[in-house]
């Protein structure tokens, strides 16, 4: 990772100029959490905010001055939040029921803060390595039934299912598009885990204390639940049977999707499953870049 040293206060801006990129006003909890590559007390974090003259402030909320107006944006997102995350509780059952499921983690716009109207609800999935394909088909299928799969033009509100990794490939780091990836660093500080155990997840993702020393995660551990009916009949050879298929038919999908997409937005293998229809890191990158040094 390229670090350059930097004062308190140039954390605070550069942290606060992220935030901006994504037309976000934050909250000094949010500032402080997500204070870049320093270590600091909040009292201390506010102090140089209210000091400094390129920081505006209204409502509790800071932005770079004369963007007001992301407060009120902020408001609406907030809005928009509740209304997505009321969803998300209200279809919980549909993890208990797919068979092999490790981890499922909420990432993205809704765990970030900033749902738009049209935002869906990105997902991180972590299954068994020998199980994985079984597991997205399985919850493919569930999602599909009761409604809440993203496909087509029905986006809004519903899950999408394009991150699944196998429990002996958590680390992310792997997927660092520069040294200075900081937006996969904030993705994976920002995952919020809605079901399993999170903890061996954010033990193999360190690394992102790196860039945020003062973070603390959201973790979860799943409690000890018997096998579902699904996991009993998939668990011996003929699982294992299963899985070969659902791998094959998967992969086969999957590549043509690949030929499609742009450059780190699709990655396959035995082990990772990732599909975003394009991949914006170094746009957001060069963006906070221009607002630093501006």
């Amino acid at each position: 990772m390229i670090r350059v040293k930097n004062s308190l206060a140039d954390s605070v801006w550069k942290t606060l100029c992220w935030f901006d990129v994504f037309g976000h006003a934050a909250s000094l909890e949010e500032i402080h959490r997500f204070l870049f590559w320093q270590k600091a007390n909040r009292k201390e974090v506010e102090d140089i905010l209210k000091k400094d003259r390129r920081v505006g402030a209204s409502f509790g909320f800071y932005f770079l001055r004369g963007k007001n107006e992301s407060v009120i944006a902020r408001c609406g997102r907030q809005f928009q939040s509740g209304k997505l995350w009321k969803r998300v509780a209200r279809h919980l059952f549909i993890f208990r029921i797919t068979p092999f499921l490790r981890l499922v983690a909420v990432g993205n716009t809704l765990a970030m803060g900033w749902p738009k109207k049209n935002s869906d609800i990105d997902l991180l999935v972590v299954a068994p390595r020998n199980r994985l394909f079984t597991t997205r088909f399985f919850l493919t299928f569930w999602s599909q039934i009761f409604g809440i799969r993203r496909h087509g033009r029905k986006i809004a509100g519903r899950f999408c299912l394009s991150f699944f990794l196998a429990g002996n490939s958590l680390d992310l780091e792997k997927l660092k598009i520069a040294d200075n990836d900081i937006y996969l660093a904030f993705w994976a500080a920002t995952l919020i885990p809605i079901h399993g155990d999170s903890t061996e997840f954010f033990a193999a993702n360190n690394w992102i204390r790196k860039y945020f020393p003062n973070l603390k995660l959201k973790t979860t551990t799943r409690k000890f639940r018997r096998k579902n009916f699904c996991e009993k009949v998939l668990s011996g050879r003929f699982g294992n049977l299963v899985e070969q298929i659902l791998r094959k038919w998967q992969l086969a999908r999957a590549s043509r999707k690949k030929q499609n997409s742009t450059k780190n937005a699709v990655v396959i293998s035995d082990e990772i499953l990732k599909f975003h229809e394009s991949d914006q890191r170094e746009k957001f990158l060069r963006e906070w870049q221009k607002r630093v040094n501006s």
